[in-house]
């Protein structure tokens, strides 16, 4: 993964004359992506009582509207894990980990 590593960090300053490489940009991306993620699933708390207003749901059919926010995770992570436990492929180590993040 040679090619991910994106900046490097100078020991100059500690008397050494090497650079470190560093992956910060991974990390940005990495944290970027879970903003995000947890951004739209805090505005279902915003998004569960417009829809059940404006389509006249009860409680128990509002609250599918989470319950399916968070199936479709599970039913994601399940689905890539037996793509990987049975297919015997490894989609991220395939793609690598910054594509498979994103």
């Amino acid at each position: 993964m040679a090619g991910s590593i994106t900046a490097t960090h100078s020991t100059a300053a500690r008397g050494g004359s090497a650079s470190i490489p560093t992956n910060y940009g991974a990390l940005g991306t990495l944290v970027t992506v879970f903003f995000f993620w947890g951004f739209i699933a805090a505005g279902n708390s915003v998004f569960i009582p417009f829809c059940k207003h404006y389509f006249a749901l009860d409680q128990f059919q509002s609250q599918l509207i989470d319950f399916a926010f968070y199936t479709a995770y599970y039913i994601g992570a399940l689905g890539l894990f037996a793509y990987g436990s049975f297919g015997g492929k490894d989609l991220v180590g395939k793609w690598g980990y910054k594509k498979s993040i994103v």
